[in-house]
């Protein structure tokens, strides 16, 4: 049998199947067998099908392929991601792939609130940052009335060192969360 390749006009769309388990080991010791990939041997079924069947790709088809109706798009999860997934979904009552669509739906179209303990450490950095604010303003007012030799200014000074500090560290520990929770496998999220 020859098989005849045709140029693939771009972009490429891609094109599924679902096959059963011995279909598909079947399909990938051909494609074994003759030194190419499923997704080539696919292709070139595809493009010899096509070349003993021309058919005009007219109005019909264009109407059907118009952008809008929905966006597909394939994703890569992290080792345990997708068991979870399905056990949110399933406690939810939903499919997976729906669960995972309203997901990311409503991430695109709200602003996903800040988890309730990362929100009670960014304010209480927002207080620390208020204290330095603070402890700035009299140090400024000292230096301006020429009070730099004031005996309280260096404990003034030494006090702003702590509050920044412990600025640094909650917003460390904010920072350091969030990479967590992304990069987080089964065994280690919350």
């Amino acid at each position: 049998m020859q098989i005849l390749t045709l140029p693939r006009p771009e972009p490429h769309r891609k094109i599924a199947a679902w096959a059963s388990a011995e279909v598909k080991a079947r399909f990938c010791a051909l494609a074994g067998n003759r030194g190419l990939s499923e997704s080539k041997l696919l292709g070139l079924i595809i493009d010899a099908v096509l070349a003993r069947n021309p058919i005009d790709v007219g109005a019909e088809y264009q109407q059907r392929a118009k952008p809008g109706k929905s966006d597909h798009i394939s994703v890569r999860l992290r080792p345990g991601d997708g068991t979870r997934l399905r056990e949110r979904a399933h406690a939810r009552g939903m499919k997976y792939t729906t669960y995972a669509a309203v997901l990311i739906r409503s991430h695109l179209f709200s602003n996903p609130p800040m988890p309730l303990g990362e929100l009670s450490r960014l304010e209480g950095g927002l207080a620390q940052v208020s204290a330095i604010a603070g402890s700035l303003r009299q140090i400024a007012q000292a230096l301006r009335q020429e009070e730099a030799l004031d005996p309280e200014l260096p404990m003034r000074l030494a006090a702003v060192l702590p509050a920044v500090d412990g600025l640094w560290q909650q917003m460390r520990e904010l920072v350091k969360a969030n990479v967590l929770s992304w990069e987080s496998d089964l065994g280690q999220a919350n």
